[in-house]
């Protein structure tokens, strides 16, 4: 198995405006949870946001699989579902 980090950019903001922000806290929750159902991706860590009061705008998953498309496809799902916005960036470490 290969292991990869996945980073998710939504927009962070302010925690008084949370309606003009794209959590990535939220989505990288979403990812997770989609992910159990598959034997062959292990999640290793997941790192959102640091400041108190802060919505991130960036999430760190890093992983391992050995099915890298299935990681593209469950990926694009959160992409339709979040919008053009959201992007994903997938690095083989």
């Amino acid at each position: 198995m290969n292991t990869y980090l996945v980073t998710i950019y939504g927009k962070g903001g302010h925690g008084a405006e949370p309606h003009e922000a794209i959590d990535t806290t939220v989505i990288a929750s979403e990812f997770v949870r989609k992910t159990t159902k598959y034997k062959n991706i292990e999640i290793i860590s997941v790192k959102s946001g640091d400041a108190f009061n802060v919505i991130s705008g960036k999430a760190e998953i890093v992983l391992e699989t050995d099915d890298l498309e299935r990681l593209k496809t469950i990926l694009s799902s959160l992409q339709v579902y979040y919008g053009k916005q959201t992007r994903f960036e997938i690095i083989d470490m």
